[in-house]
């Protein structure tokens, strides 16, 4: 049988060596960090620190943004050089404890549940290839049932397989940069919900009153195609300025009036189209709905009783009060669903759905919501114009959030097949 090589399916082309079997403890030094408390974590503290708990929940490969601070005596702690790769001593399962993450910055506090390895080898790579390469072969070698432990000594046992410095930083640079674009795209993903909760402050943030709602002379004008940012309220309580939209002519659309979800909304109830089978497969065509987080349960191949005739829609779980807007045919599940549709033409049921996400209602008991108090929810109600361009705004708005999560998924996937690939 011919040898196996360690070479990776994927590489890049000035390199065609084998890469260097070893043994960790032959390439690498061992230490612990110091034990740092919850109490002992101050926002305004002097040094930076990383804990057991945040190496899982808060950093990822690569550490170069340290969101905790400790006041403690830096002379007591044990710090982080730069290049150091962290992998935690304990954890709640054995594929959590091969967490490992390479720290960019010097003099970070390190927690006392860290395993700190030093080592020549670039930081950057280590930390990808621990992380993925070898993270069930590190499972492996920890021990405990509840909580498992991992020492030095185990550590020092695991096979690895180095390519050669320069390797390793191509490898290292690479994969930072695709994190980098998938950061930044988290990042503008974020500013953009921000963005469009700004905009729900500005629109939807008014006192309410049987006579309607009065402009506020302060107000901002905004008609829809100005990309600038309009201020918002400081504070989500009160507004004392709003976003507002022009009429064509550049007037003021006419004032607002209040009204009652029920005067606006009509309900079908879910029974003939609740789906038969659970029997779900990808490869059936009819999505089958429901209100709750989950929403898309899984692809049905029925072909009678689809929800098709009413859309766009916004079915209402009536039991938690959950909704979602759903514009495609569909089935459903539940017979608590309610599909909520326009009493009218006047009616833009994507600018209701915006509303209701404003509306704090409390759940008290288990009952059906809707018909005995839901729907007596009273929301601002604007002219039909008016809606649909609000409508138009706030989906645009959603249309480039959904453009980045796809671009972040994509990145996500892309990613993953790096990592299957570039390592042995």
């Amino acid at each position: 049988m011919a040898e196996l090589k360690l070479i990776p399916q994927l590489r890049f082309s000035e390199f065609s060596e084998e890469w260097n079997p070893d043994k960790l403890g032959s390439i690498a030094t061992f230490s612990k960090g110091k034990g740092i408390t919850k109490s002992q974590i101050h926002k305004d503290g002097a040094t930076e620190c990383i804990r057991y708990g945040e190496l899982y929940t808060v950093y990822s490969e690569v550490i170069d943004d340290i969101v905790s601070k400790t006041n403690l005596d830096i002379n007591t702690l044990v710090l982080s050089e730069e290049n150091d790769v962290i992998i935690p001593a304990s954890g709640e399962t054995q594929i959590d404890i091969a967490t490992a993450s390479c720290v960019l910055k010097s003099g970070i506090a390190l927690g006392g549940d860290l395993n700190i390895i030093k080592s020549e080898i670039n930081g950057i790579f280590l930390s990808y290839y621990l992380n993925n390469a070898k993270k069930k072969k590190i499972a492996r070698l920890s021990q405990g049932i509840s909580v498992v432990h991992l020492y030095a000594s185990q550590l020092a046992t695991l096979s690895v397989n180095i390519p050669s410095l320069p390797e390793q930083t191509k490898i290292a640079t690479f994969l930072t940069a695709v994190d980098k674009r998938i950061n930044l795209l988290q990042k503008k993903k974020t500013e953009l919900e921000q963005y469009k909760k700004g905009v729900m402050q500005g629109l939807f943030a008014r006192p309410l009153s049987e006579t309607g709602l009065k402009r506020l002379q302060d107000g901002q004008d905004f008609d829809g195609s100005n990309k600038k940012n309009p201020v918002f309220p400081k504070s989500n309580k009160s507004c004392s300025r709003h976003l507002r939209f022009k009429q064509e002519d550049s007037t003021d659309f006419p004032d607002w009036e209040v009204k009652k979800l029920g005067e606006v909304l009509d309900y079908l109830q879910p029974t003939r189209f609740l789906v038969s089978s659970t029997e779900y497969k990808d490869e059936y065509e009819i999505p089958v709905l429901t209100a709750g987080k989950t929403f898309l349960l899984g692809y049905s191949n029925e072909t009678e009783g689809i929800f098709k005739d009413n859309l766009p829609t916004i079915i209402f779980d009536d039991f938690t009060t959950a909704f979602k807007f759903v514009d495609f045919p569909f089935k459903a599940k539940s017979s608590a669903m309610k599909m909520l549709i326009p009493v009218n033409e006047d009616v833009n049921i994507k600018f209701i759905f915006e509303v209701m996400k404003t509306i704090k209602f409390p759940l008290a008991e288990h009952k059906r919501y809707w018909i005995s108090e839901y729907q007596n929810e009273k929301i601002p109600y604007p002219s039909n114009e008016e809606q649909q361009k609000i409508a138009t705004f706030l989906s645009s708005i959603d249309k480039s959030i959904e453009n980045i999560a796809n671009q972040i998924e994509q990145s996500v996937i892309f990613k993953k097949g790096l990592l299957q690939k570039m390592f042995v």
